[in-house]
């Protein structure tokens, strides 16, 4: 067993001024009546059946939110072709799905339109189905204006075409039924659009039209940890959002691997534009924490009808080798219509429809309590220290040693003061094997061998634990995990791990437990 004391650098006040907190029953100010361990989320979201993922869009088809991502799996394994389903944006149902061809699509988008859920990605024709769910049809390849298949290099506006199709396509509808296209052109080449043939949505309606490029003068676009890249950009994940008759066109830079992955935004009086530059970009960005870099992203209306961007988060990149989950915060528009994105949010957050105005602030009032805490381990690999999973650091994590059957990992939350604290909820996230998404797909590692199982127990003297969260029989593949508790005052947390995927190395990159300090 071994024992360390972790170099604290932290204070807590537990003045006046520090948030208090309520008995679980008292309903939190300007919030509609929903049951609090209902009713939160944190980033990354839980996504079942998930590893890496990236690129969402999300649409609302008939009174259900669906997600499409970079890095689902269908039926025949072949990755990028997975929904997710949900009702309410927090709890998400992973769904295979059948794309005519077995065809895999990266960065999809969908849109609904006269019945139909149209679905397309990265250098692919159009697909459509009655059913968000699919299966999927192959409907065409998109065409120019004369007629003629997209091809790389046939036109100016088609560096970002291929295939039949565009790299990074977002699909906007109009308030009068008019759809429009938009694609990245990739590298600095920056964004473009066209409006589509509403009787034949594969078709140009006249050529696309080049809006904006990487400008070095816009520090955030640039390459690089510190934006030091002055040449180069990546501008991607185009989509667009209509607010008060102001058409906003957002975008990715400088890339998706760089922790400076940022969101900005043009703004135009029409679908087409001419648009101009938001002097504020860039209107999400990382905080320095676990999440080191946010981006291509879509927005959809909520069940709450206020607006939600799902965007692409970084937290763990090896030399280009990146990955990435998915993260979800509101959005707001200022006195003066500029957009902006509340977020990146890392502690829990209120789900849609319990915030009234949640771009004024929509954090459910939990703090990180286990951050660099002392801890027993009952055991650790060479250069995998049990620290590695209390540093709020996803590039760093905790294994147990290999004959270790049962690993526990245990924090004392208050060893400097004798204190306790009320804690409510904790967030897990697990190691992912090496490689690519293919690899956690591979034959041995499918069903009940991806099953993830553990149990967290509290206790405030260290010697009697009860148990506040079980998982021991989950029967949910899920890398990321958030375990609402109902609020106990305690000192010590006990996590131990009772099954693993097999084959697979183990290992817990962050363990969080959110609560709030217990005043005096």
């Amino acid at each position: 067993m071994h024992r360390r004391a972790t170099i604290l650098i932290l204070a807590i006040s537990l003045s006046l001024a520090a948030p208090a907190f309520a008995p679980a029953s008292a309903p939190a100010p300007a919030m509609a009546p929903a049951p609090a361990m209902q009713a939160r989320y944190t980033n990354p979201l839980v996504m079942e059946n998930a590893g890496r993922l990236a690129d969402p869009t999300v649409i609302r088809f008939e009174g259900k939110y669906y997600l499409y991502l970079t890095g689902g799996v269908s039926p025949g394994g072949d990755w990028g072709a997975a929904v997710w389903s949900s009702d309410d944006l927090v709890h998400w149902e992973h769904h295979p799905v059948s794309i005519e061809g077995d065809r895999g699509i990266g960065a999809p988008t969908a849109f609904g339109y006269e019945g139909w859920v149209y679905l397309t990605g990265n250098d692919r024709g159009l697909f459509r189905s009655r059913n968000p769910l699919g299966p999927f049809g192959f409907y065409g390849d998109f065409v120019d204006e004369h007629g003629h298949r997209l091809e790389n290099g046939l036109h100016d506006y088609c560096t970002g075409c291929a295939d039949g199709g565009v790299f990074d396509a977002a699909v906007f509808v109009d308030d009068d039924d008019r759809v429009y296209l938009y694609y990245a052109g990739g590298g600095g080449d920056g964004v473009y659009g066209v409006e589509l043939d509403s009787s034949d949505l594969r078709q140009f309606v006249g050529p696309a039209q080049h809006f904006f490029r990487f400008e070095p003068s816009h520090i955030w676009e640039r390459y690089g940890s510190h934006n030091e890249m002055s040449t180069q950009s990546w501008i991607e994940g185009p989509w667009m959002t209509k607010h008060d008759d102001t058409y906003y066109l957002q975008y990715a830079a400088p890339g998706t691997e760089w922790p400076t992955y940022a969101v900005g935004v043009y703004t135009g009086e029409s679908p087409l534009g001419p648009f101009e530059y938001y002097e504020g970009n860039p209107i999400l960005l990382y905080d320095h924490g676990l999440i080191t870099g946010s981006g291509h992203h879509s927005v959809v209306e909520g069940p709450d009808g206020n607006l939600w961007a799902i965007y692409t988060l970084l937290y763990r990149n090896w030399n280009r080798m990146f990955e990435r989950r998915i993260g979800m915060d509101p959005v707001g528009f200022d006195a003066d219509g500029n957009m902006f994105i509340k977020g990146p949010s890392e502690t829990p957050q209120w789900a849609p429809g319990v915030v009234a105005r949640p771009w004024e602030g929509n954090d459910a009032g939990s703090i990180p309590l286990s951050e660099d805490k002392v801890y027993v381990a009952s055991s650790e690999a060479p250069g995998r220290n049990a620290p590695y999973a209390l540093d709020n650091n996803a590039r760093t994590w905790w294994a147990p040693a290999d004959d270790d059957a049962e690993p526990w990992l245990e924090i004392d939350l208050g060893a400097w003061e004798q204190q306790e604290f009320l804690v409510d909820s904790a967030r897990v996230l697990f190691t992912l094997p090496d490689g690519d998404v293919e690899d956690e797909y591979s034959p041995n590692n499918k069903g009940a061998a991806r099953f993830r199982r553990y149990k967290i127990e509290v206790s405030a003297d260290g010697e009697s634990f009860t148990t506040v969260v079980d998982k021991t029989e989950s029967q949910t593949d899920n890398a990321v995990e958030f375990d609402e508790i109902e609020p106990v005052a305690c000192r010590y947390v006990r996590f131990t791990l009772t099954g693993w995927p097999k084959d697979l190395p183990r290992g817990v990159l962050e363990l969080t437990i959110f609560g709030k300090p217990i005043p005096e």
